[in-house]
């Protein structure tokens, strides 16, 4: 009951938010509201049985957000960003013991005020830590259903031994070890110079990481790339820090490659992360592209993790996505049982507003 008060309170919130916001325009402040609605159907095996699920695609899910700014003397520009996720049924949430969540999740993405000038730009608020996205830079158009986050598909759904439940899932036995995410900290941004651009941001728990940004476009094709380090503090009696970069390249001609390597400085472990995506971009409207992904030493010492995935969109329209993937996650271990392996087939739509 509670938690059903707190989501009705939160819409009237934002109800009244939008309102103001609208009303602000003879202020002279650039406001907008944008979002977007992303949901698909999924079918998972897991090697002893099969289903269907209506889930909220976690690869980018359904959110909204408010933006403001305005220009004041000496260069100076102030904003402001608030984005909600809310999701129904995500798509890494569900399994074979739970194919409805229930009540309609709100989840804070960014509650944030930034401050800039030609020297660069500060943040303020729960956002992006500088090192959340440098895993996941990719120019191949189909990051709306496949990126190196493959767990996002199905990461819920338990790894089968002869119709025994191993106890591992496919989100605890591989990760793309993507930087710190988003917390309440400080960031500041560097102005960009010659395409490049680098961030340092702090937080809570002794939190703190750096990260350095590239993109660029020579003619014949387009790159983009980033790397960083993040310290986790004193989150973790066992993990250290995470090294995360990954590399994207589009060629004019529709071919692109990504690269992505993500590593945990963990006691006993240190697992890590390989990934790459080979795509293509015709028509104008259409990409394709086939990606791998693989995670050691997560979910034990010696354990692999392995992610095959297939993915096609389609954009019939501006801000119109429609989309379908066959993904593939399989465990090898070292010791003990020899999991069945689990596919999933992925078909829905997003819509930006």
């Amino acid at each position: 009951m509670r938690n059903n008060k707190l989501q009705k309170g939160f819409v009237l919130l934002a109800i009244t938010a939008a309102a103001l916001l609208a009303a602000s325009s003879a202020q002279a402040v650039d406001v907008g509201i944008s979002g977007q609605i992303n949901r698909a159907v999924m079918y998972v095996d897991d090697g002893n049985r099969g289903k269907w699920f209506f889930v909220d695609n976690e690869n980018s899910s359904t959110r909204f957000r408010f933006t403001g700014s305005n220009d004041f003397e000496n260069s100076w520009k102030v904003g402001i960003v608030w984005e909600v996720e809310m999701q129904s049924n995500s798509s890494d949430e569900v399994s074979m013991d739970v194919s409805d969540i229930g009540d309609v999740k709100f989840k804070e993405r960014k509650i944030e005020f930034w401050v800039g000038q030609e020297y660069g730009r500060l943040w303020v608020g729960q956002g992006d830590m500088a090192s959340n996205s440098t895993a996941e830079v990719d120019l191949s158009g189909t990051t709306v259903v496949a990126y190196s986050s493959m767990a996002d598909v199905a990461g819920k759904f338990e790894f089968q031994d002869d119709g025994v439940g191993t106890g591992i899932t496919v989100g605890g036995s591989r990760s793309n070890f993507d930087g710190l995410s988003r917390r309440d900290r400080v960031r500041y941004d560097t102005p960009k110079f010659a395409g490049f651009y680098g961030s340092a941001s702090t937080a809570g728990d002794s939190r703190w990481d750096a990260a350095l940004r590239y993109s660029g476009d020579f003619g014949w094709a387009k790159l983009a790339a980033a790397g960083a380090y993040a310290d986790v503090g004193t989150t973790s009696d066992t993990q250290d820090a995470i090294i995360s970069t990954s590399a994207s390249m589009l060629f004019d001609f529709g071919l692109n490659l990504t690269l992505a390597y993500g590593k945990s400085d963990q006691d006993g472990t240190d697992p890590y992360n390989l990934f790459g995506k080979v795509g293509y971009q015709f028509l104008e409207k259409h990409a394709v592209s086939v990606q791998w992904g693989h995670t050691e030493n997560l979910s034990a010492k010696d354990d692999e993790g392995d992610s095959y995935g297939i993915a096609y969109v389609y954009s019939p329209w501006q801000s119109v996505e429609f989309y379908g993937s066959y993904v593939l996650h399989t465990l090898d271990r070292d010791t003990g049982s020899d999991p069945d392996d689990i596919t999933a087939l992925f078909f829905g739509g997003r819509v930006k507003f």
